[in-house]
């Protein structure tokens, strides 16, 4: 057997990464399709605009010359611990043999770029694809959320990486209604002047609103994990998306006395086929100065009024030390969560 790494090059070369999805997921299955189609997404300058600051590599691993696994690894400019690096777009056969050079290969290129250690699987950075689900593989791929064979945890842990952190999922039931707990935050936050909720402006007020989401965004995560300061080209690249998929009265943002004060963004799914209409709750976020108001909840009580009501909402994905928001979905759901989604880390040893 002759085992292999090789840089991509060249369109043939990249079109083998892509392609290796088949490998793994069975050529014509949905999970499949979706990976190839995201992984495109995710790796075109053209569709995603936080390539241009970053710098980038992707490895195949090739077996008697046939391609057996990938990883990409990244260094983000923008990143806050300019030491750490990524590994994302992770896919293997079962061989921890493959897992391990793929992992060996990644840290040795990300030394050269001056990075102490790795985390990941991240696609393209922790604000994109991000988190090996290690728990909820009974429901199908939801787009741009992780989705992996199960035995990936057991690859990525013997090849040296471990936990950092999870991220939870939660399904929320519309039918059921939300607890008198968060309608009465809900009208708390009607109290004070001037607080409006309102759908994003289309035409040509849809810049300002742009620009008012990345400051809510940027303000209210700037403490989150692995939050990396989106770019207003970013932010525009991912309105632009919703809007064309979603129902424009659950792309939400509030105001308070006309200042930027939160959103909440809730998107169909399209991918998943089950009896009831399926959503995720993308984004939900308040400025640290108009959190405390119910306005969190007011946010969520629209949204709710607009959703079909049988639908199922994912609400995704959430970091585990999270309490705020953690908080928040507790008192729409006592449920466990359905998908649990790690972060692994791995030191990259000194060379030279």
């Amino acid at each position: 057997m002759t085992l292999t790494v090789m840089r991509v090059q060249n369109r043939a070369q990249f079109s083998s990464f892509i392609g290796l999805a088949g490998l793994i997921y069975d050529r014509e299955s949905r999970a499949a399709l979706a990976n190839q189609r995201e992984t495109l997404l995710l790796f075109d300058p053209r569709t995603n605009p936080v390539l241009q600051h970053v710098q980038l590599a992707l490895f195949l691993a090739l077996k008697n010359g046939s391609p057996v696994g990938r990883v990409a690894c990244v260094v983000d400019e923008y990143c806050r611990d300019q030491n750490t690096g990524f590994f994302g777009a992770f896919e293997t056969i079962q061989d921890e043999q493959i897992a391990r050079i793929l992992l060996e290969t990644a840290g040795n290129w990300l030394s050269k770029q001056k990075c102490r250690r790795m985390i990941g699987p991240a696609t393209v950075n922790t604000n994109q694809r991000v988190g090996l689900l290690i728990e909820g593989f009974s429901t199908p791929p939801a787009f741009l959320l992780p989705y992996n064979p199960p035995y990936y945890q057991e690859l990525l842990e013997k090849c040296g990486c471990h936990k950092l952190t999870d991220l939870l999922a939660f399904q929320w039931s519309v039918k059921e209604g939300l607890p008198q707990e968060i309608k009465r935050a809900a009208r708390r936050a009607r109290r004070y002047a001037g607080t409006v909720v309102r759908p994003l402006n289309p035409g040509w007020q849809f810049y300002r609103d742009a620009d008012m989401v990345r400051y809510v965004l940027n303000r209210s995560l700037e403490q989150n994990w692995g939050y990396i300061p989106l770019t207003r080209t970013e932010v525009l690249a991912t309105l632009t998306y919703y809007q064309k998929v979603a129902d424009p009265r659950l792309l939400l943002v509030a105001e308070v006395n006309h200042r930027p004060a939160g959103i909440c963004f809730c998107v169909p799914q399209p991918e998943r086929f089950e009896t009831n209409p399926s959503f995720r709750l993308a984004l939900l976020a308040v400025v640290p100065e108009f959190r405390l108001r119910g306005i969190d909840a007011l946010l969520m009580e629209s949204c709710h009024a607009v959703l079909p009501p049988h639908s199922l909402v994912e609400i995704s994905q959430i970091h585990e030390q999270n309490a705020v928001v953690l908080k928040m979905v507790k008192k729409a759901t006592q449920d466990p969560p359905v998908k649990r989604y790690r972060v692994y880390q791995r030191t990259i040893p000194k060379t030279g």
